[in-house]
């Protein structure tokens, strides 16, 4: 083989190399090229989870008191036809159970789009704000606007009150309603 046969096989290789890496390259690092989108608190909210799955495990209280009356948070929110949602309820205690396979800060906002409730600083559940009417919000016994926005905590008391605005007190709260710590 002369010289010459020599710097045409040489060239071919590189060619050949070179070629090989321009197709095969992207296809190996096509994830650090366009990585998937990543999901957000509400898709990882409503996504089933299984408890091998949990890297993040906290117990927020929920409490709502609508003229007066404590209602129940029901029993299995997020727990249905063997799936179980990273926010959920066991009982109607309002304790509620955030089991996510990666932490999160999880706002009340996706607790209440797992339950398909509404819940504004203008509605919770069925009821709305209106002139004769205001909806309040406690986190461990502090006032908070934050309402749909509220980022959960291992073991807050968060409190929904919906009153008659001629009955909230100096601090916000309605005056007859006496806010007792979700158990």
């Amino acid at each position: 083989m002369n010289e010459s046969d020599q710097n045409q096989t040489l060239w071919m290789v590189v060619g050949i190399i070179g070629l090989t890496a321009i197709v095969f390259l992207p296809i190996i690092f096509w994830d650090y090229i366009n990585p998937a989108p990543k999901k957000t608190n509400r898709e990882v909210a409503m996504t089933c989870t299984t408890d091998m799955a949990t890297e993040f495990h906290i117990h927020p209280n929920l409490q709502i008191i609508i003229n007066g009356q404590p209602q129940e948070i029901p029993v299995d929110i997020g727990i249905v036809d063997g799936c179980m949602n990273a926010l959920h309820t066991h009982d109607n205690t309002g304790k509620m159970h955030v089991e996510s396979p990666e932490k999160r800060d999880f706002q009340l906002s996706d607790f209440f789009a797992v339950w398909n409730k509404a819940y504004t600083k203008d509605q919770v559940l069925d009821y709305k704000a209106d002139a004769t009417h205001v909806i309040r919000q406690t986190v461990n016994g502090k006032e908070t606007q934050d309402f749909e926005n509220t980022v959960l905590y291992d073991e807050d008391q968060i409190v929904i009150s919906y009153s008659d605005a001629s009955k909230v007190g100096s601090a916000g709260l309605p005056v007859s309603e006496e806010i007792k710590p979700a158990r």
